[in-house]
């Protein structure tokens, strides 16, 4: 897995409005668009998620202005927990 600052500069760009695949070209980290995943409840398989972008192993989801920091977090939560992968939420505006 790489290097979890390169991940975070690349998010602080992509919620800067950088495209996604211009801010992993500028950490030269690897990247996926549309990427469908198994969501886990209990060990099991539930349902299958579409990830818009996978950064170096990261699941990346956008959340906009709208949602309030504390229901993002749940949210992280919720899907950390559900995938094999870590998750982050990037703020974008509404």
């Amino acid at each position: 897995m790489a290097d979890s600052s390169a991940v975070q500069r690349v998010l602080a760009r992509v919620a800067q409005g950088d495209a996604v695949p211009v801010a992993c070209a500028s950490e030269g980290l690897a990247w996926q668009q549309d990427v469908t995943v198994d969501a886990h409840y209990d060990g099991k398989p539930v349902c299958t998620v579409t990830l818009p972008w996978v950064v170096a192993g990261h699941a990346v989801l956008f959340a906009d202005e709208a949602v309030a920091a504390s229901v993002a977090q749940e949210r992280l939560a919720s899907l950390a927990a559900a995938l094999a992968m870590p998750v982050c939420i990037v703020p974008r505006a509404a």
